[in-house]
């Protein structure tokens, strides 16, 4: 790859527990997929480097643990962050509701705006979501809006592809 790692951009994972944060990432970087993953303690951190209009990006990607016990650690996880991932259950309503509230968390930690993506996954599911609901949701947040499944791969290299673009227009690169 040419200019390998020219940029670095923080990407930061967030929402609800159970989602498939974890899932997510481990289909994008290592395409690998499992229905019994363990709940993320505290935080996990993978990279991987990506070319998007010829230039080298290098994405540091970071997934926090949803469960309310890691709240304390989200300001810590955020700083820093040039781009975010929220992330929520398309067959459960409730994890949608949660999203305003991390949304929050990383706004009053990051304190400027950052591109960011509303991500319904596990779209392989019965959905408990109307698709218009999650699209309004993320219009008010100011966020793009897609659907990702982990499990059959659905959108989950666009997703990271339309961040990494989105990060590289923040500075001007693209």
């Amino acid at each position: 790859m040419s200019g390998q790692g020219e940029f670095k951009f923080k990407i930061t994972l967030f929402g609800p527990g159970g989602v498939g944060k974890t899932s997510l990432l481990l289909r994008y970087i290592k395409d690998y997929f499992s229905d019994d993953l363990k709940k993320t303690i505290g935080s996990n951190f993978l990279i991987k480097d990506v070319e998007i209009g010829g230039k080298g990006v290098r994405l540091l990607l970071w997934d926090i643990g949803g469960q309310p016990q890691f709240h304390k650690l989200r300001t810590i996880y955020f700083k820093g962050s040039n781009g975010a991932l929220g992330v929520f259950d398309l067959s459960s309503n409730q994890t949608l509701l949660k999203i305003p509230g991390w949304i929050s968390s990383i706004k009053k930690s990051v304190k400027r705006t950052i591109p960011m993506i509303l991500i319904g996954n596990k779209a392989d599911l019965e959905r408990d979501i109307d698709r218009e609901e999650a699209e309004d949701l993320a219009k008010r947040l100011n966020c793009e809006y897609m659907e990702t499944s982990a499990k059959t791969g659905e959108n989950v290299e666009g997703v990271f592809e339309l961040i990494a673009k989105a990060c590289l227009e923040e500075v001007g690169e693209l």
